[in-house]
């Protein structure tokens, strides 16, 4: 398998761990001149899928306890969005503010300064669930109400 970044987060979150603190925040994607032409069109587009590597991540857990919550259960790295990933790749569906090839400025990105951006692709109707079902000690964490 073989992966390469097609840019790199410019402006991000500026410390590990801070993906909560997201909201609101516009970062800066600069894509590498070789795969700029690949945001033609982009603009018309709301919304993007960026997929990108958390190069910080120098371990894996299986069984984690969710941050911030003392009374959450052990859960699996699957059943969350914590970095201590086997394979550290981040997703996020951000908005986009301006696409200003070769850079790409979004909204609500997680990703830190300087993380290798793998992919990005668009975010469309197909993608929408309504009304996720999600865990009770999330609902808590993310102040949702039942």
């Amino acid at each position: 398998m073989r992966l390469k970044a097609i840019g790199y987060v410019e402006e991000g979150l500026p410390q590990e761990g801070r993906g909560a603190g997201r909201r609101g925040l516009v970062s800066t994607v600069r894509i590498f001149d070789e795969y700029a032409d690949g945001l033609l069109g982009l603009e018309e587009y709301s919304h993007v899928f960026i997929i990108w590597y958390m190069d910080r991540v120098e371990r894996f857990e299986l069984r984690v306890r969710p941050r911030r919550l003392q009374d959450a259960p052990e859960v699996g790295i699957f059943a969350t969005r914590f970095p201590p990933r086997p394979n550290p790749i981040g997703l996020t569906v951000a908005e986009i503010v301006a696409v200003e090839p070769p850079r790409l400025r979004v909204r609500n990105l997680d990703a830190w300064t300087g993380s290798p951006v793998l992919d990005i692709k668009p975010y469309d109707v197909l993608d929408v669930v309504p009304s996720p079902r999600m865990p009770e000690w999330l609902r808590r964490l993310l102040n949702i109400d039942q």
